[in-house]
């Protein structure tokens, strides 16, 4: 028996060495994929999505934006998955303003982690500088920090939180930017594929 649970042991042991942030890694890596993999359905079976799952599309979009804007994740799932959406569903504004709904839905983690005052959130790289931006300028900061892909709207919407930024304010300061991104997206996203499509057809 000691010899069966011995390894067992070692390994229980080896498991809990593994850097913290390996399990965070392992999951934003497979969202990624996962992310990739709809898009690319979404696009190869576009005629049958808008025939038989439009709303679902809809739907899946909300979806994806949402839970990508609540974890710190690429600004890539959401251009692959407007893009892919917007061609698949042909619809650029509907997908592209859903999009930055769900975006903005998703956003509120952050802000809710800066409201609570959890000590992660100060932690965060760039938090001071993204701090000194919102003291400044809020209301610009955040509609400029939504309009462009980068990875500091986290950050901001943790300052918003821990500042008590409104959140009406934060709301009506972010959506406007993500809607003009993601229209971009959706539009980039069809011109694309459809200049892509007849190469590989």
């Amino acid at each position: 028996m000691a010899l069966c649970i011995g390894p067992l042991d070692a390994r229980m042991k080896s498991f809990r060495r593994l850097p913290s942030g390996w399990f965070s890694r392992a999951v934003q890596i497979l969202g990624l994929v996962a992310v990739f993999g709809v898009a690319i359905l979404a696009v190869a079976f576009g005629d049958f999505v808008r025939e038989q799952f439009e709303g679902a599309g809809y739907l899946a979009v909300f979806a994806i934006t949402t839970v990508a804007s609540a974890t710190i994740l690429l600004p890539a799932p959401a251009a692959v998955t407007v893009g892919a959406f917007a061609q698949a569903l042909d619809n650029i504004w509907l997908v592209g303003l859903i999009a930055a709904s769900g975006q903005t839905v998703g956003e509120l983690s952050g802000y809710y982690i800066g409201w609570t005052g959890k000590s992660t959130a100060g932690r965060m790289r760039g938090y001071d500088r993204v701090q000194r931006w919102m003291s400044r300028h809020g209301t610009l900061t955040l509609f400029i920090l939504a309009l462009l892909p980068n990875p500091f709207f986290d950050v901001a919407g943790m300052v918003a939180g821990a500042s008590r930024f409104g959140l009406g304010k934060f709301i009506l300061a972010s959506w406007p930017g993500r809607a003009i991104k993601n229209l971009g997206f959706a539009w980039a996203g069809v011109a694309s594929i459809e200049n892509i499509l007849p190469l590989v057809t």
